[in-house]
């Protein structure tokens, strides 16, 4: 009679996945990121937004990460400027909150290089969180009717679900983006990242905040 093929269990065949596709991971982790190399882009939904904001909280609940280390890291934002790795430091200001128009929590992120003293940072971000979107938004118009008096010129754009508005003015570029009840107020300094790469770098930049804003109420996402 012939002998039959000895079939490994199924349990076995996947822990020997399992375990490969482990050790490959542990090896890209070894390899790290070289200055200036590119660094994907996160993406996100209105589900993902909805479901919780991932950067690190206090042993309270809020609604904005406490740190700028944990919104844009130093080591990441010189790898977005194309600067040496931990050339850029990180500056984190909270704020407070304005019930007047809504606003719960509001902290600021600056990032300097290391070589290059001023007296802007040479990225601003300033994050905010609303209780509702309508606050939001109607904070956000009132905030770009400000901006545009000064800038040479304005274009709207989309990020995924949020929008924004790019502004060019004479020292700075100005991007401020709601995505549901946050909002994020970006100023970059002319000469940080190249002229032509200028509008991609800050839309690069919110893509990868946004997911660590105050996440939408149940009742209120859509």
């Amino acid at each position: 009679m012939p002998s039959r093929p000895v079939r490994r269990p199924r349990a076995v065949l996947a822990a020997a996945v399992l375990g490969g596709l482990l050790l490959g991971g542990l090896a890209g982790c070894a390899s790290g990121t070289n200055p200036g190399e590119s660094e994907s882009i996160p993406t996100f939904s209105s589900a993902a937004r909805a479901g919780g904001a991932t950067a690190a909280r206090t042993d309270r609940e809020t609604l904005l990460p406490v740190d700028c280390t944990d919104v844009i890291s130093g080591e990441k934002m010189s790898a977005l400027l194309g600067q040496p790795v931990d050339s850029v430091g990180v500056h984190t200001v909270l704020g407070l909150p304005a019930p007047a128009v809504g606003r719960l929590e509001r902290m600021t992120c600056q990032y300097q290089r290391a070589k290059v003293k001023g007296a802007s940072p040479d990225v601003e971000m300033i994050l905010a969180a609303y209780a509702t979107r309508a606050q939001a938004d109607g904070q956000q118009v009132t905030n770009v009717a400000a901006e545009r008096r000064e800038a040479q010129s304005a274009s709207a754009l989309s990020i995924g679900s949020a929008h924004g508005v790019l502004f060019d003015e004479r020292v700075k570029t100005v991007l401020m983006v709601t995505s549901g009840r946050s909002s994020v107020s970006m100023t970059m300094l002319r000469g940080v990242a190249a002229s032509d790469q200028t509008r991609a770098v800050m839309v690069d930049l919110v893509q990868r905040v946004l997911p660590n804003l105050a996440p939408e109420p149940v009742s209120e996402s859509r």
